[in-house]
């Protein structure tokens, strides 16, 4: 009975630890481990921010997010992003929280920053936020303000190659000018279209995305570098063997000489040693017939006698 306890005892200890190595596991993973403080941020687009998703200070991971919640106010739509970090982390009042990607494919997060007050924000403070540059969101609309100038610039000089065909009325020439002011506004206000896209790419290419691009380049470089070096090797390998062929080649056309007159004797015996094999055969199978018949033959004896033959004498 006391050794059934013992092992109730043992069985017990041991599945209690399994479950608590299993919560503390489940903490540690979800990165509720010690005290945090609370704080929250505004922003009018939360793509891709969710539960869970990584806050970083200054690129040092220091918490997540805990919740995104819509706020209506004045016919408009923002979102307040409620996140905790490190008990006691000191924050500068001014700093800001900025969307961004650690690459182009990278995972969305949360970048705090820092500030230059002296005066630390307290816990359950609000932060400035800043939305994070879309590198695909600039490109396509640069690139659409582009398609849209250049077919509007194809319309203007076909407007243009068609009113000079008329060079000789000036009165109507002057008209159809007049008529195409407009098409220099449009070009106005596409310009300044182009002038924010390009604000936005400037603002997207920081010195992060630089460096990611640069270490890209890089890479491909050490990769063209290791591949010619390949290169030289197969073609000094070939060099080796070109070298080695020509070097030898007498020894070669020497010993294929050799072998086509080898070749040659073979060829020309090849019917006699066919016949001489086929009597050797017709002989070994005569011999092992008379043994068959005969054993005593390997004795030096005489053929028994046929008694057929002995009756009839």
């Amino acid at each position: 009975m006391k050794h059934e306890t013992i092992n109730y005892t043992v069985v017990g200890s041991f599945v209690l630890a399994v479950l608590l190595s299993f919560i503390i596991l489940i903490i540690t993973l979800t990165g509720r481990s010690g005290d945090t403080d609370s704080y929250q941020v505004y922003y009018d687009n939360v793509a891709g921010i969710k539960y869970g998703t990584l806050v970083s200070y200054e690129g040092y991971q220091l918490g997540q997010v805990e919740s995104v919640a819509p706020e209506q106010k004045n016919g408009g739509t923002r979102y307040r992003v409620k996140f905790t970090i490190q008990k006691g982390w000191q924050i500068p009042s001014d700093s800001v929280a900025q969307i961004h990607a650690s690459g182009l494919l990278g995972a969305i997060a949360i970048n705090i920053r820092e500030g230059k007050s002296k005066t630390p924000l307290q816990p359950d403070g609000t932060l400035r936020g800043i939305q994070g540059a879309d590198l695909f969101s600039a490109v396509g609309g640069a690139a659409g303000d582009i398609k849209l100038l250049i077919s509007d610039v194809r319309s203007f000089v076909s407007t243009l190659n068609e009113e000079t065909k008329i060079f000789g009325d000036v009165r109507k020439f002057v008209d159809t000018l007049n008529e195409e002011t407009n098409l220099f506004k449009e070009v106005h206000k596409i310009l300044a279209r182009l002038d924010n896209s390009a604000a936005g790419l400037e603002a997207l290419l920081d010195k992060g995305n630089q460096d990611n691009i640069s270490d890209i380049i890089n890479n491909i470089s050490r990769a063209s570098q290791r591949l010619d070096k390949t290169l030289n090797e197969i073609d000094t390998v070939v060099n080796t063997s070109n070298t080695l062929v020509t070097d030898n080649r007498a020894e070669l056309q020497r010993a294929i000489r050799h072998l086509s007159a080898s070749l040659e004797v073979i060829s020309t015996h090849a019917n006699t040693i066919a016949h001489n094999l086929d009597g050797t055969s017709r002989n070994l199978n005569e011999f092992s017939r008379q043994i068959r018949e005969n054993p005593g033959l390997l004795l030096g004896s005489t053929p028994p006698q046929d008694k057929t033959t002995k009756t009839a004498k």
